[in-house]
């Protein structure tokens, strides 16, 4: 009996200092978590695919790449703990597993990019829960919010959020250069310079580190603080760091270019200016975080108790993982089949290109513009028409913009001249909508925007057209673009954009009698090239 007794002794010695078992293992055998991901991976590839190329080639979200990466470590560094939460599967997995599929094919069939990405975290906390439980997904809550980073924000979104800020950071820049004797007139969102103007962004983009910021506030917060009021205020921090960093940026090329010249703001140092903004804006989190531990010590019991068991879960136990699972893969498997079968059979109507469009309007002749590589690069048009028509019983003209996009399911579609004008140095006056009535055609809304730079003004009457269909708010052409993806299985649309200069002393009412009748000429010739 000794000898037994010394025996077992260490053998409850040892297992008591084991790594427990994963609760996913317990929960889920590894050849289900196989099948689960290799049916994610053939579900959400073209979705992957898109989104890990607008993060190479778009600076706004190259961020994303680590945050799955900082999700994952996250997950490691508390395997311990997760290991030992108890499992609980919940059939309100199921739901929240249908719901993501359904925002999936929603946005996939839709042409709604943002609503097809996001479905992804749906998916996973639906998986988790169904197969896992409730209190394995609140153990892992932060790593699967964090998740959101890396799918960018609408353009529709961002634009309202960032190109405000833009603005401001481009007026505070223009009270501080003067401080250091550069003399700065500054027209809507361009400084202009003695030596050059100085655009403080390219045509239609919004402040490029904010979301990168915000992700690295995260991250420098989860790493660096445990006390969570703390990370939340670090992480609010990132839009007035953002600010001023870009603040510095644009004092910085605005003095490389009075006192150096403007081939040193255009060379060396303007390529170094994201790193140079990053590293402020790291330098402001520290020093922000700094004060913090100054004015607010840390107490020993105001750390995170990563230990604290789960709270138990009132839903309803799935009694069978086996159903559970076989549940999942079908759901999984079927929108898969689904969404592969729809896939490449978009409708591409015939059309004619807007190169072919009319050159003579009435009395209008035309006379035929290039829009400078950049602003391409930017709007991204399949096909687009920039002329400008010519009366000669009238001195002024009429600029007429058209870009056409065939296909809106990659991400490129129409930008609100609101947007843009401001970047390019002009100052809105006036914004309203007005209800166009064009013989042979329904009423429609137009947005007209009076806008100013200097001495100058010009009114412009714009709208987003698509299948016979004018509307004026980027909103309800979101909601018609995933309502005609799915019924008519098409997502191309343009934009129309009317402009004329206004005489001394012109009103934008007397301005706008002279457009109309342009426009009522263009708008019957619409559908040849923007077809119904």
């Amino acid at each position: 009996m000794q000898t037994e007794q010394v025996h077992t002794e260490p053998e409850q010695s040892e297992s008591s200092t084991a790594r427990p078992a994963s609760a996913v293992l317990r929960a889920v055998p590894l050849w289900q978590v196989g099948i689960l991901a290799a049916l994610l991976v053939w579900l959400y590839w073209p979705t992957l695919v898109r989104l890990v190329h607008q993060w190479r080639t778009d600076d706004n979200t190259s961020h994303g790449f680590i945050v799955p990466l900082f999700s994952a470590f996250v997950i490691w560094q508390q395997r311990d703990r997760l290991a030992r939460i108890l499992t609980r599967p919940s059939w309100s997995g199921l739901a929240a597993l249908v719901a993501g599929l359904g925002v999936l094919i929603l946005g996939r069939m839709g042409a709604e990019l943002f609503l097809e990405r996001s479905s992804v975290l749906l998916v996973l906390a639906g998986l988790v829960i169904l197969l896992i439980g409730w209190n394995f997904f609140r153990a892992v809550l932060f790593p699967w919010a964090f998740l959101l980073m890396m799918i960018p924000i609408p353009t529709i979104v961002l634009n309202q959020i960032t190109f405000p800020l833009q603005l401001l950071a481009s007026q505070v820049a223009a009270t501080v250069l003067p401080v250091f004797g550069v003399p700065v007139l500054r027209e809507g969102n361009v400084i202009n310079l003695a030596a050059m103007p100085l655009e403080v962004a390219e045509a239609c983009s919004g402040i490029r580190s904010l979301m990168s910021l915000v992700a690295l506030a995260i991250i420098y917060g989860y790493l660096l603080e445990k006390r969570l009021w703390v990370r939340w205020l670090l992480a609010l921090a990132a839009v007035p760091i953002t600010v001023f960093a870009n603040d510095v940026r644009i004092v910085g090329t605005g003095l490389l270019v009075q006192y150096w010249g403007p081939e040193a703001a255009e060379g060396y140092f303007h390529a170094s200016w994201g790193l140079i903004t990053f590293a402020i804006s790291l330098l402001m989190f520290y020093g922000l975080h700094s004060l913090i531990r100054f004015f607010f010590p840390e107490k020993g019991d105001e750390s995170l108790t990563a230990g604290t068991p789960a709270r138990m879960t009132v839903f309803p136990v799935v009694k069978s993982s086996t159903t559970s699972f076989v549940l999942a893969t079908l759901l999984i498997a079927s929108a898969a089949v689904l969404l592969h079968a729809r896939a490449g059979s978009e409708v591409f109507p015939p059309r004619l290109e807007l190169k072919e469009f009319p050159t003579q309007l009435g009395d209008w002749t035309d006379e035929d513009r290039a829009i400078e590589q950049g602003s391409l690069d930017v709007l991204k048009p399949s096909d687009y028409l920039l002329r400008v028509y010519w009366n000669p019983e009238k001195t002024r003209y009429i600029d007429l913009f058209i870009p056409f996009y065939r296909s809106q399911r990659v991400g490129e579609s129409p930008h609100s001249p609101q947007h843009c004008l401001p970047g390019s140095g002009w100052s809105p006056l006036e914004n309203e909508r007005i209800t166009l009535t064009i013989p042979g055609h329904e009423p429609f809304p137009v947005n007209r925007y009076l806008i100013a730079k200097g001495d100058s003004r010009q009114l412009v009457l714009y709208w987003f057209w698509a299948h016979n269909r004018g509307v004026a708010s980027e909103y309800w052409v979101k909601y018609y673009l995933v309502k005609d993806s799915i019924k008519m299985n098409r997502s191309d649309g343009s934009l129309v954009r009317v402009t004329t200069p206004l005489y001394p002393g012109e009103t934008a009412d007397a301005a706008q009698q002279r457009l109309l009748p342009f426009v009522e000429k263009v708008v019957p010739l619409l559908d040849s090239y923007v077809p119904r």
